[in-house]
Formats: structure tokens, sequence, C-alpha cells
């Protein structure tokens, strides 16, 4: 093990600095490439939460740039940052991170859900996870993402090239990372399930299902389930964040079809 002074001046343990961690950290230090439409500012997210102790993770497609930036679009610092940005280290886009800046950055990754995480997204899929016995604001479950920069604009309205480059270049830290072993794996929407199937090379079971919503609407949804290594994969269609899903009530409803 070693220690490193995270962005709040206490000394941190950080676990496995001779396997997982030395990817980790490497990953971390890179700059940030031309040409990727990486968000200006920011820094790798390589997980958001307690990595070291979770039992299972979920994953989305890349961290959103509202991790990093205000409502007026400048980089979120001091009690309002939700992460370790280049502009609190005091670093350019083109410079590498140093070991010590980047196990920072690993700090903030960490203490992410004792800071100021961003609910809108976080809290419908905690509501979920709770009902599997896992939390990420207890240390049980942790979010990973397929690419770990976050991007100005986002995903969706990224070029082919430039989404199949990042994937490219990101994938095989996330392989490392699911290495741990995790008891589930949770995928949120059809474009996640069908990216991770592609890229993990592991062919998902597709079960269409009725959902009835809190209001007795019905919908068409589809389950998918599988493997990967020892981890239980469990998946759905539609994303929790939005309709016809996006309220508590009817992710409980989606919960029962699972």
């Amino acid at each position: 093990v070693s220690e490193s002074k995270g962005v709040d001046g206490t000394m941190k343990v950080l676990r496995g600095a001779d396997g997982i961690e030395k990817v980790i950290i490497e990953r971390i230090k890179k700059p940030i490439g031309n040409g990727l439409c990486i968000t200006s500012g920011t820094t790798p997210v390589i997980f958001f939460g307690d990595y070291y102790s979770a039992q299972a993770c979920t994953i989305a497609l890349n961290p959103s740039d509202k991790e990093f930036l205000g409502n007026n679009g400048q980089i979120l610092t001091g009690p309002n940052a939700r992460l370790c940005s280049r502009k609190e280290l005091g670093k350019s886009d083109s410079d590498e991170l140093t070991d010590s800046e980047a196990k920072e950055v690993l700090d903030g990754c960490m203490d992410y859900f004792n800071k100021n995480p961003y609910c809108n997204f976080f809290n419908r899929f905690d509501h979920l996870i709770q009902k599997f016995g896992y939390s990420y604001y207890n240390g049980t479950c942790v979010h990973l993402n397929l690419v770990q920069w976050a991007t100005t604009p986002s995903w969706d309205k990224l070029g082919a090239l430039v989404q199949g480059q990042h994937l490219q270049n990101d994938v095989p830290v996330l392989k490392s990372l699911l290495s741990k072993g995790f008891e589930k794996i949770f995928l949120n929407g059809k474009t996640v399930v069908s990216t991770v199937e592609q890229v993990l090379g592991i062919p998902l079971k597709e079960t269409p299902k009725t959902m009835t919503n809190v209001n007795g609407k019905t919908t068409g949804i589809k389950i998918y389930t599988g493997k990967y290594n020892n981890s239980e994969i469990i998946g759905w269609s539609r994303y929790l964040q939005r309709p016809p899903i996006g309220t508590y009530d009817n992710i409980d409803c989606l919960y029962k079809l699972l």
C-alpha cells in the first residue's frame, strides 16, 4: 500500500499500488488529447465512489461535463467542486500530471459521494440498486464508465470516429477495473447495453417485458442478463433518468421486472 495527501489535506491509504492502482495512476496522468472533444480543464474520472470496498458496479458511457462545470459553463471550484479538476491543480490541458497530482485526482474520485454528487443522475440509480442491497453512499457500489473523459458536447452528439477513438483508448482501463470480480454489474439503457456487449465481447440474453407504471400506463422494455467472468450482469433498455421511467415510483415498477 501507499499513502497520498488528499484534496482536503488528509492522508489517504491507496491500495494495490503495484497492481490495479498502477494502471489507474498512469491513466489519470495523461494530458487531454486533441480532437476528442474532451471538456477543457477536466481530469479523467476513473470511477465514482469507493472502488476498493464496492461489491457491485454500475456502468454508463462517459461522465457528464456537469461533473466539472457549473451552470455558467465555468469549472466548479472550492466547496462546489465534485471532482479534482486541472484548474484546481494549476495544470493546462496539455500537461501530464505528476504521480502525486494523479493521486489527488484519485482521492477526489473516491470521495465523490461524500462531497457534492450530481444527484439528478445518481440518486435514481441508487434508488434501484438499494433494492439489491447496494448503495453508492455506503461504499458497496461504485460507478464506472466505458470512457473516463467528460466531453463537450455530450456523448450522443459526438461523431462515430471520435466515439470509437475514445472507446479504443479507455475500454482497456474498464476491463482492468472489472477484473476485481464484482458480484453484480448494472447497465442503464440500450446504448450502454449494446456498447458493453460489443467492447467486452459478451452476448446478453434479451427478454421483452411490459412495464406498467404508477399511472397504469404500459410501455415495452427489454431486460438483459448475462455474465462477465464471474459477475452477474443486469441491464434494461430504458434510461432510468428519463420517461417513461424517470420517477422513483416508476423505478419501483421496473424493479419488479428484474
